[in-house]
């Protein structure tokens, strides 16, 4: 019998403030993916909004697999809920079974399809790096082999050479980290590194990142959405004992920084693009802050953003402000690169 069939929780908070499970079917695998691009413009800054709500519903099950799976890694790190981690294995090892995401990625108008299924990717390798214990010896073995033939196939998209290797490049970082980090891949490891000091090499020494320079009255947007990846690979090098923030004297500090400066003031990014910058909410996209404050030499400056937490997004496994409370990707002793 499929385990695909086992009851799945969701978390239930009654006025006894004790946490319950009901349990739900796993949604059926989503295979192909088709999605649509949104902006209008050539600097892909200008936002059409019914496409942007066509593409919306078109991802919303994807989307909503990778939320609830994080949902229940989340419960399992803050609770111990064992019932909620099974539950996430169960989900996993079901789209597994069933070869998700490993279909046709359906290009209507640009590659956003594969886009998410590299967001996708990281956020689910994230959660089973997160709930893996309590995974049986031939859960293990199927998820693994899942995640690293998405990897396989999110590479591939980039031996394209005429690919632009900007923020998109630094995101399928994330799934190749997460699942070299979950499942102990030495060649993904290495692949994770090359993404990761391609990010960093990509730093200038104002702290700007030319390709999202490029993006005009969203540069700042994407160069916040840019370190977002590269913080969260750089913190999963400390789960093998490594330090991947230190790589060329930190020079992640100059983004990181020039990010920071812009929550306060985006004209610097304005004189730099040569336009005014759209706003920019403190999202979940700014949860990277979570784990960089930590790092960083001076923890203060990144105060404000803290404090406009808790950060959530499923792409990066949940609820980064928990994660970094608990030390997610502190050293794990069973996983060897």
């Amino acid at each position: 019998m499929l385990l695909r069939y086992a009851p799945c929780f969701v978390l239930m908070l009654f006025a006894t403030q004790t946490w319950a499970f009901k349990c739900l079917p796993v949604p059926e695998p989503i295979r192909d993916i088709k999605a649509l691009g949104y902006y209008t413009d050539a600097s892909n800054s200008v936002i059409d909004e019914e496409q942007l709500k066509e593409n919306a519903a078109m991802i919303k099950p994807l989307e909503e697999f990778n939320k609830r799976v994080a949902d229940m890694s989340d419960a399992y790190i803050e609770k111990k809920d064992v019932e909620a981690a099974t539950c996430a294995i169960t989900w996993l090892s079901s789209w597994a079974h069933d070869d998700a995401m490993l279909g046709k990625m359906v290009r209507i108008n640009n590659a956003q399809a594969d886009y998410y299924r590299q967001w996708v990717h990281g956020g689910l390798a994230i959660a089973y790096y997160k709930t893996q214990a309590v995974a049986t010896t031939e859960q293990r073995a199927q998820i693994d082999s899942w995640l690293k033939e998405i990897a396989k196939r999110n590479l591939a998209y980039w031996d394209n050479p005429k690919a632009t290797r900007n923020n998109h490049y630094y995101w399928t970082g994330v799934g190749i980290m997460a699942t070299a980090v979950a499942t102990g891949d030495a060649d993904l490891l290495k692949t994770a590194r090359s993404i990761y000091e391609k990010g960093i090499d990509d730093i200038k020494d104002d702290g700007s990142l030319p390709f999202e320079m490029a993006r005009k009255r969203r540069a700042f947007h994407y160069h916040n959405f840019a370190l977002d990846p590269l913080v969260l690979i750089a913190e999963m090098s400390r789960s093998i004992g490594q330090d991947w923030y230190a790589y060329k004297n930190k020079r992640i500090d100059l983004l990181a920084e020039r990010v920071v400066a812009g929550y306060r003031d985006t004209s610097w990014f304005a004189q730099q693009a040569g336009i005014s910058q759209e706003p920019v909410k403190v999202t979940g996209e700014t949860g990277w802050v979570e784990f960089y404050r930590l790092r960083a030499n001076h923890p203060e400056d990144f105060d404000s953003l803290h404090n406009a937490g808790p950060f959530r997004d499923p792409r990066v496994g949940g609820n980064l402000t928990l994660m970094a409370r608990v030390g997610v990707f502190d050293k794990k002793e069973a996983v060897t690169p």
